[in-house]
Parts: C-alpha cells; sequence; structure tokens
C-alpha cells in the first residue's frame, strides 16, 4: 500500500498543478491554497487523504488507516479535478469580466443620462 499511496499523492499533486494551477511544496500546500475553488465534499476527502497519509509514515499508525476510506477520497479527488477544464474556466472569468465592466458602464451612462434630464440638459 505504502507505494500506491506514494504514486496518488504524485497523481494528486500532478492534477492540482494542471487543472487548479496551484502550485506548492507539497500535497497538503496545495490543498490549502485551493481553498474555497474545491467543493465542500472534496475539501473533506483531501484534508482526510492527508491525514491518512500522515499517520502512514508511522508503522505502528499505519494500521489505523482505513484503505478503502483512502481510496474512496481518492478517487472522489479526482473524479472532481478530472472534470475541471482549465480553458473553459479561463473563458468563463474573461466573459464574466467583460459582462461585469459592460454593467457599470451602462449604470454611469443610465446615471448620466438621468442627471442631464433632471438639469433640463436633455
Amino acid at each position: 500500500m505504502g507505494k500506491s499511496v506514494e504514486y496518488q499523492v504524485d497523481a494528486l499533486r500532478t492534477l492540482f498543478a494542471e487543472k487548479l494551477r496551484v502550485q506548492g511544496r507539497d500535497l497538503e500546500a496545495q490543498v490549502r491554497k485551493a481553498g474555497r475553488r474545491l467543493p465542500r465534499h472534496v475539501r473533506r476527502d483531501a484534508r482526510f487523504f492527508l491525514e491518512s497519509y500522515g499517520l502512514m509514515a508511522n508503522p505502528k499508525l499505519a494500521r489505523m488507516v482505513d484503505g478503502k476510506k483512502m481510496d474512496r477520497a481518492y478517487s472522489n479527488i479526482v473524479a472532481y479535478l478530472d472534470g475541471l477544464d482549465p480553458r473553459q474556466e479561463r473563458i468563463t472569468a474573461m466573459i464574466n469580466l467583460a459582462a461585469s465592466i459592460a454593467f457599470v458602464f451602462l449604470v454611469t451612462g443610465v446615471l448620466v443620462l438621468v442627471v442631464l434630464v433632471l438639469r433640463g440638459f436633455v
């Protein structure tokens, strides 16, 4: 199980770097930096996975780790991260920014027009 856990950690680090563009010295730092970009259930699974991984370092404490639950947490994290499309998220962010700017210009234009009408210039 030790070798497969190391493989899982490396795979998760790679997914966090590729899908969320989160860098860190270890998986714990990457999960912390991802923060609220992860849904609550994925954060909970990541926290459990990291705690279990920490216990795996000690041979006596490693017996306390529930391997099936750890594998399920890993699967849930991978399933969520695989479903992300960084390109689509960047496009959505740019569209939202453009829409916000357009809304501000629209509201400003309407306010200027209302002031001009109230002052009798139009």
